[in-house]
């Protein structure tokens, strides 16, 4: 069995918990199809990701994966 120490893996954020979900909480699904809010919620989610991500290169790689996300989409 592979035991994982997630806490080592973790990049440094700016974002505490609580602002974390207040930010998740701004998305206004009302005008999203339902077919398209599981890839809605995942987009916002990256969005809050890399704002608040200190690491520069981590962020720069969050929202490219984040495009190309987009643009097969």
């Amino acid at each position: 069995m592979l035991i994982k120490n997630h806490q080592k893996d973790r990049l440094p954020s700016e974002l505490t918990i609580s602002e974390f979900a207040h930010a998740m909480k701004q998305q206004d699904l009302s005008a999203v199809p339902p077919e398209k809010r599981k890839a809605a919620i995942f987009d916002h989610f990256m969005s809050v990701m890399a704002d608040g991500i200190r690491d520069p290169e981590a962020k720069f790689e969050i929202l490219m994966s984040q495009q190309m996300r987009r643009k097969n989409a």
